[in-house]
Parts: structure tokens; sequence; C-alpha cells
């Protein structure tokens, strides 16, 4: 006969709960979706980043490479993904912007994505081909209105950080110049040395061996911060052009039904990450710039008027995909 006293004697004996049972988050690993290829600036950053994140959540990042579509494959994984807290995207202002560029998308990131955690500020710099009579913001904007449509630049892609940054650069100082698409940063660059093309606005890490080989001139970065990676080079609001700042933003995001002390956990592991000087040391030798701590909602806030100040571009410009 089974007795209370018999039962008693039962639980006494039984395992402790799991964390599992006791709803403690994270239990198991933590996915890291990076819409890039491996090897990139983006995924080197990520899976730096996820080494820091790991001590600090008390379990495995596994990043996932999905790239394709203008990082709209990897955007809709995560949207579409378990919101459990799980599965993470480190994603960017690109794929908020797809659908302003007339592109269908499968997901509405402001209503799919909750931001977590800023990782870090992306900025791009400007660079000319080396025999170009120009080494300053000032020169070049003297150079462009003497010329005024004859100048070209190349890009990554219609759309991209870089289109936008010249567009806005245009804009500011009252210049004209012909976009040079290119699938990659590589390609532009090389026809920059070549002379097809006059300057580009590119990702900083393909650039810096070609500036200190002396092929490439670099004249200014579209950020406000000074880099590490660039030592002597100003922002382009310093050098000439005040109020002009065109950055993208590293970004970590969960599905937006997530709950919000899960997102919590995983900003407070992102934050006491990103305090690690090993890790900004890195991010800035390749020409990031390291965040500083922000709550989801600020990262919110944050993530949001970036987008919209490269929205109003895009419509200023009426750039289409």
């Amino acid at each position: 006969m089974i007795t209370r006293r018999s039962l008693a004697a039962l639980a006494a004996l039984a395992p402790m709960p799991s964390l599992a049972q006791t709803g403690a988050f994270p239990n198991r690993p933590v996915k890291l979706v990076v819409p890039y290829t491996p090897g990139g600036s983006v995924d080197l950053m990520a899976r730096a980043f996820g080494t820091r994140w790991s001590p600090h959540l008390g379990q495995p990042v596994v990043t996932e490479n999905r790239p394709g579509a203008s990082t709209m494959l990897a955007t809709q994984l995560v949207a579409r993904s378990e919101p459990d807290g799980y599965t993470v995207l480190s994603g960017g202002t690109q794929m908020a912007l797809m659908r302003h560029l007339g592109t269908p998308v499968a997901y509405d990131a402001e209503r799919d994505l909750t931001a977590v955690a800023v990782l870090t500020l992306i900025p791009y710099l400007l660079v000319v081909n080396a025999a170009l009579p120009v080494r300053t913001v000032p020169e070049l904007i003297a150079y462009m209105r003497a010329r005024p449509g004859a100048m070209s630049y190349a890009s990554f892609g219609v759309g991209g950080a870089g289109h936008l940054a010249a567009e806005m650069f245009n804009m500011m100082a009252g210049t004209q110049s012909l976009h040079v698409p290119y699938n990659g940063t590589a390609p532009g660059l090389t026809d920059v040395i070549g002379g097809r093309v006059d300057m580009s606005f590119c990702t900083i890490p393909p650039a810096i061996p070609l500036i200190q080989a002396g092929r490439l001139r670099a004249i200014a970065l579209t950020g406000l911060q000074h880099l590490r990676a660039l030592p002597g080079i100003p922002s382009i609001a310093e050098a000439g052009l005040p109020g002009y700042e065109c950055v993208s933003m590293n970004v970590l995001f969960v599905p937006s039904a997530t709950p919000a002390d899960r997102v919590a956990r995983l900003n407070a592991a992102a934050v006491a990450s990103l305090r690690d000087e090993s890790l900004r040391e890195l991010l800035e030798e390749q020409g990031f710039v390291p965040a500083e701590p922000m709550a989801p909602e600020q990262t919110k806030r944050a993530f949001d008027e970036s987008v919209a100040k490269l929205v109003t571009i895009i419509q200023r410009a009426e750039i289409r995909a």
C-alpha cells in the first residue's frame, strides 16, 4: 500500500529537475545565423563575437551561414523560426531596406523580428584611383563640380550601403557622378585601380592592403569615428562635409514573439561580450566600430533611426533594385 509517508520518501529520492524543467534559458546551443558566405568580414566578426558570447550564455554558439538574395534567405529563416531565443540573426540595415528598393520580400522586418543588441557600426571608406589629382574631400568635391556627371563610382550592388553612401555624398556636396554597380567589393576596386572607374565607397577590409601597397588612395571615412585600421584617415564630416554620416549597423535579431525575458538574457550576454578588450581590438582592426551598450529598446530605436535615414536617401535618389 502506498502511503503519504512512502510518497514523501520517493520524492526525496527523485532526481533534481533539469534546466529544461525549471525553465532556465538557454539550456542548449544557440544558433547564430549569418546571411553571408564563410570567410567574409561580417562572417569573421560574427564568429569572433560568438566565441565570446558563448561563455556568458553558458552554452555553445553555433554559427550557420545562410547567404543569398541580399540577406533575405537568412532573414526569412529566422523570422519563421520558433520564437524561443535559440535562433538568432546577425543582421543589418540591408534586410530592412529591401522592400523600400522595390524588392518583394516574404517578411516584414518591423513586424516579424525583435532587435536584441547592436554589435557594431560598419563605416565605409571613400577611395579613389591613385592617379586622380585629389587627396582631400574639398579637393574631390571641387574636382567633381568641375566635371558634372563625368566622374564614376563603383559600389558592391544597387541599393547597397556603398551606393547609398555615394548618393548621400552627391546630395550634400552638390556633385553628380555615375553609379557602376558590381557583384561585390573586390571587382569594383579592381576597376578603380585600373582607372575604369574613378572612386568607390567600399567595405574596409579588402581596401586596406591595396591602400598600403599604394594602389588605392584613401580619402575619408563615412562614419564619425577614427579607425585603428586606418590611422590618419578623417571622417568625411570633419574633412569638409559637415553633417555627413552613412554607416550600417550589425544587430542581433530574434523572432518577434520571443519572450521578453529571453531577449533580455541574450542582450545582457551580448553586452558583456562586447566588453572583451580582445574582441574590441579585433573588430577595430577589421574596420568595425564596436557598439556601446544598449538595452533592447534602445537597440530598436537606434536601428529604426538608421533605417529611416537610409530610406530617405533611397527615396530622394529614386533608387530601385
